[in-house]
């Protein structure tokens, strides 16, 4: 009786550890996943809700990115290969400790991100302005009431603006005091100038200039103007280019100037070489 007895218990639970239970490849693999998972919906927000097409390029918000990549895709997985090893003693706390560092970062990134997120494009006098929410002061946004002269943000695109400087002397004479001596700044980050973009369209169009002013200015971008010609689906006469100042550095906008519609960013200095780009406007 006694040896059956014995017989018929379990085994001791030896080495039974769960989840931790695994290789050191499986676990660098499972956390590689779990890491690839976050991070790729984490950048589908950000290509196609917070900087969808073309403006991630035109601002630059890949350096912060990179870092973002960096732990959570590459330095947190490494780590884990580096001092995974089952049964290892503190190692739950090594774990909890590179999941900590790879949530600091993950946190620290999209929140910087977000803020930095082109919320507004204004076109003011020849050229586009990108700008954050911080960029434009909130009480001149509430104050002027944005939301409801121009409508609300899209969600996956900037509010598109004008900005109108005024027509009457005193309004000009107002505008340059408060800009030269009063520290303010120029109309495209005053909310009280800006006008509803599809309503003031054709200043746009007026000051766009035709592409082969970029060829004939940059002519290592032909070949980069004829493919996005052919993208675009449009005949060339059709589309015009205004300069985009955004944070990262200036570049080319193009437009279709039948509608004043923005269609793609090029990564070609919008100037000539010391100075503006002046050739006639683009054929209508």
């Amino acid at each position: 009786m006694e040896t059956t007895a014995i017989a018929t218990q379990d085994p001791p639970a030896v080495g039974r550890r769960g989840w931790l239970d695994v290789s050191r490849g499986r676990a660098f693999v499972t956390h590689l996943a779990g890491s690839a998972l976050v991070v790729g919906a984490g950048c589908a927000v950000i290509f196609f809700v917070w900087y969808p097409h073309p403006y991630f390029q035109a601002v630059g918000a890949w350096h912060v990115l990179r870092v973002l990549i960096g732990v959570d895709l590459v330095l947190g997985p490494t780590l884990t290969l580096i001092v995974f090893k089952p049964g290892k003693w503190g190692l739950k706390f090594d774990l909890c400790v590179i999941a900590l560092l790879q949530l600091a970062a993950l946190v620290y990134g999209l929140t910087v991100i977000y803020r930095e997120r082109p919320y507004f494009t204004v076109f003011a006098v020849d050229r586009f302005f990108v700008l954050a929410r911080a960029e434009v002061a909130p009480a001149e946004l509430a104050q002027f009431k944005v939301s409801e002269r121009l409508g609300a943000k899209p969600i996956a695109s900037p509010l598109l603006a004008v900005a109108t400087r005024p027509t009457d002397e005193a309004g000009i004479q107002r505008l340059l005091d408060e800009t030269v001596f009063g520290g303010k700044p120029d109309i495209e980050r005053r909310p009280e100038y800006w006008r509803r973009y599809e309503d003031e369209a054709a200043q746009v169009i007026a000051r766009a200039k035709p592409l082969a002013a970029l060829r004939a200015t940059h002519p290592e971008a032909a070949a980069g103007l004829t493919a996005l010609v052919a993208k675009l689906g449009l005949p060339e006469e059709r589309l015009g280019f205004v300069p985009m100042i955004a944070k990262n550095h200036d570049i080319s906008l193009v437009l279709d100037v039948a509608d004043g519609k923005p269609l793609e960013v090029l990564d070609v200095d919008p100037w000539e070489p010391g100075g503006t780009v002046e050739a006639e406007p683009a054929e209508r």
